[in-house]
């Protein structure tokens, strides 16, 4: 038996005897990041919240045709193919934790295809890879199976992720809008089932094109939303808020990777079974205090908290609720209803800088003194996106976002009776900037620009700001890629804003780009030790 086969035989072979439900159908088509490019299985139990993500799963029937050289005979077991996976493998663990149906996945994926061309139902021109029709008899083929077999099944929904390559095809993206309507048309239409769901997956901002080319990325996705906001049974899926792979030379990559694609599966499957993002936690008691010191935390990838996994967590009084309040904003997905105890919170099963910072903090508040931080951070976005007047690609606009949070965290203290102070804002250094020369030396201006409207708006001139840094890439993933040196700009304002300081963090545990979790506990401790020093100075 090959390996990584995810599904019991034995079960397969007797699933008439169990199926007394329908078998329940799922499609899943696109191109490279519904292929599963840049995947490795041999690091999934790398991963905590996915070390047995490979594990078999009983009743699951898998059908594939990836690329040009992978095709199933038949139904099979699920499995890697290729030593690739897709977001099929977790989505049918998900799955399986809601429901004990008999479960079949059927998927047609080949990176760097086009909907106008490769996808396309008439079949496109002559250098068309025909793969609607390739995709449509598979699925025939193995509707035809079941009902050999006896078996009854439903069609329950299509996953799409797409849409990379039309945005460099001139009637590509022109025509996405019209194409992707005609494609769910068709395949209703050629399937018998015109209420088929569709759940279309976000071109992730966190990649090179969502870096890169901008503008394109936005003309695929207002396409796609367009559709989704005209047909009550498609769904768009975000993606920006996952893991995505670190590439050469500047860090960004064209794939989610491995992690990226264990989150992308669990994001269709939440999609799916609605389950919404932000946690139902308990609402704290609020503390008899006089005052309360409200910290603000923002940032990209590493203040998130990207690949920070609770589980590495050594000392567990951080995995504890903490004598602090907390609210966040994560990634436009996972936002808290209201104020909590400071500790970690059901968004991807990671953690940024806020316990180690908040542990250190705590028991330097005065009597009578509570400690309160708001997070807020989006890991898919640049500098451009937190400018007070916005940017063209307006959907990735944050400011607004930013700053109508922290007033309301203000405010709802101050009503409560209790003096709050902003002492300051800890904010990290934009990884995402950093990673393209024309954009890192536009950086220190833009946050300038950011830093400024923040201080006007929230009407605190001298507010302090703490920058902490991102450590500059190694030789081993920049080879001979000579990057900008953004840390020179940054000891220039730190130099010329007394209100403002930037703190160097390479000495810290890290990886390339992301800080990784114990570099991610000592970033927080060497944020409130920054801000404990400057208090006695």
């Amino acid at each position: 038996m090959p390996p990584f086969f995810l599904t019991i035989s034995a079960t397969f072979l007797c699933l008439s005897e169990i199926a007394a439900e329908p078998v329940r159908i799922f499609l899943f088509a696109g191109q490279s990041n519904m292929e599963g490019a840049d995947t490795n299985p041999k690091l999934v139990e790398t991963f905590p919240p996915f070390s047995n993500a490979l594990r078999p799963l009983e009743n699951v029937r898998y059908s594939y045709q990836t690329g040009a050289d992978h095709k199933s005979k038949g139904w099979t077991d699920l499995r890697v193919v290729g030593n690739n996976f897709g977001p099929e493998i977790t989505f049918a663990r998900a799955f399986r934790q809601q429901s004990k149906d008999p479960l079949a996945l059927i998927k047609d994926a080949w990176g760097g295809t086009t909907l106008v061309n490769d996808w396309a139902p008439d079949g496109g021109n002559e250098k068309s890879r025909k793969l609607y029709q390739r995709f449509i008899t598979q699925v025939r083929d193995r509707l035809t199976d079941l009902k050999k077999q006896g078996l009854t099944y439903k069609i329950e929904a299509l996953m799409w992720h797409q849409g990379e390559n039309d945005m460099f095809h001139p009637m590509g993206k022109q025509h996405y809008e019209k194409n992707l309507r005609n494609l769910i048309a068709k395949i209703r239409k050629d399937l018998s089932s015109p209420e088929l769901k569709v759940f279309v997956g976000e071109i992730s901002t966190k990649g090179v094109w969502g870096m890169d080319n901008r503008a394109n990325v936005t003309l695929i996705r207002n396409a796609q939303m367009a559709v989704v906001e005209s047909d009550p049974k498609v769904f768009f899926v975000p993606t920006s808020h996952l893991s995505f792979k670190i590439g050469r030379p500047v860090g960004l990559h064209y794939h989610f990777g491995t992690l990226g694609q264990l989150q992308h599966g669990e994001a269709y499957a939440a999609a799916y079974f609605g389950q919404n993002r932000t946690p139902t936690r308990q609402r704290v008691r609020m503390p008899k205090a006089k005052k309360i010191k409200l910290f603000i935390l923002g940032g990209q990838r590493n203040m998130e908290g990207e690949a920070s996994w609770v589980a590495d967590i050594e000392d567990t009084s951080l995995a504890k609720p903490q004598k602090a309040l907390y609210q966040y904003n994560l990634g436009k997905v996972t936002t808290s209803n209201d104020w909590e105890h400071l500790s970690p919170i059901k968004h991807l099963e990671d953690f940024g800088p806020e316990l180690s910072f908040g542990k250190k903090l705590i028991p330097s508040m005065e009597e009578g003194e509570i400690l309160a931080i708001y997070k807020f951070t989006d890991s898919g976005s640049q500098s451009l996106d937190w400018l007070p007047e916005g940017s063209k690609e307006s959907y990735r606009d944050r400011y607004q976002d930013w700053i109508t949070g922290i007033k309301k965290c203000r405010d709802d203290l101050t009503k409560q009776g209790y003096q709050c102070e902003i002492p300051a804002i800890f904010w990290h250094c934009g990884e995402n900037d950093r990673a393209l020369n024309w954009m890192a030396d536009k950086y220190t201006a833009r946050f300038q620009t950011f830093m400024n409207a923040t201080r006007k708006d929230l009407e605190l001139s001298e507010l302090n700001w703490i920058l902490t840094e991102q450590p500059i890439l190694t030789s081993s993933i920049t080879g001979n890629e000579k990057l900008y040196d953004l840390n020179s700009d940054l000891e220039a304002l730190d130099a010329s804003d007394p209100n403002f300081t930037f703190i160097k963090t390479s000495d810290l545990p890290h990886n390339p780009v992301l800080f990784g979790s114990k570099g991610i506990i000592a970033l927080g401790n060497r944020m409130a030790e920054a801000w404990i020093k400057m208090q006695l100075e």
